[in-house]
Formats: structure tokens, sequence, C-alpha cells
């Protein structure tokens, strides 16, 4: 019996609106600069095009964020689908200054701090803790073995939820 595991394709949080979007081909030729993004995220963005990108391997972009702000680099097409209208497609960002993916982070996830990010900081800080004091109560010399093994147990089913959680 052969168990099919599907592969997470997305590993950043995605910001869901349409945003202004300029886009250049390698020549600095203008390729359309009444192009919209897509689910944006700090790795690519998706597209939406009337410009030709038939041989188009690689563009240059500026992406307009909410505020006033905007974002440049360059970014390889991942893929592209022709329809009547236009060209959909997917970018992957190939260099953009730290500001500018700083810009964008600040949107996808709004002032302040990632909090989900600092929760899961928090709960490996935890872990190892439990971990250490389990190891140390279970392997003292003057500490008797079963001492630390609830420990032991507890930090290896934290470990576990840590490890399953995203699976």
């Amino acid at each position: 019996m052969s168990v099919l595991r599907l592969r997470k394709t997305r590993s950043h949080p995605r910001f869901l609106i349409d945003l202004p979007l300029t886009l250049w081909d390698r020549s600095h030729h203008l390729i359309d600069s009444k192009a919209e993004a897509h689910d944006v995220t700090a790795a690519g963005f998706g597209f939406e095009t009337r410009g030709d990108l038939e041989r188009v391997g690689a563009v240059y972009f500026e992406l307009q964020l909410p505020g006033g702000e905007s974002v440049s680099g360059t970014a390889r097409v991942a893929w592209r689908k022709q329809g009547g209208w236009g060209t959909w497609g997917g970018a992957h960002i190939l260099t953009m200054s730290r500001r500018d993916r700083r810009r964008i982070h600040r949107v996808i996830h709004g002032p302040g701090y990632d909090w989900g990010g600092l929760a899961n900081r928090a709960v490996i800080a935890a872990l190892v803790v439990i971990l250490a004091v389990a190891v140390q109560k279970t392997f003292s010399q003057d500490g008797d073995l079963w001492v630390g093994f609830p420990f032991l147990v507890m930090g290896a089913c934290f470990a576990a939820v840590v490890y399953f959680k995203d699976r």
C-alpha cells in the first residue's frame, strides 16, 4: 500500500490583494505599465499582464504597495498561461533590497511583531529547556534514573508536537 504525501508548495504567507505592477524586460524595454500583481509574498507574486511575455525569462518589476510605497527588483517568470485577454503568470523574486523585503513583510504581517513567529520561537525555547532538565535529572550522579523520566517523556511528546505541527 502506498501513501500519497502532498508537498506543501507555499512557504511564505500571501497578501491577497491586487496591486499595480510595472514590468520591463532585461533590456529595459517596457512590457506593461498597467499590470496587476496578485498573491504577493516575500518570495514572489502572481501577476496579470497584457504585455508579451513569450520570450521573457526574467523581468525587472516595480510593485506599488498600499500607502504609496513601491518596491522593485528582478524576478524569474516561473510560469505563464496565455488567455485571449492577456497573460497570467507567477514570478519568483531573484533580487530585491532588504529595505523592500521589509516593506513587503510589513504589508503582509502589519506593523509590529510577527506574533506567530515569536510564539514558535518560544515553544522551541521551552522544548530545549525541558529536554535539558530531563537529561540532567535522568543522568545526574546523585539522582535516581526515574526522577527525570517524566520530564524526558514530556519533552519527547513536546518535540513530536512541534515536529509534526505543519506536516
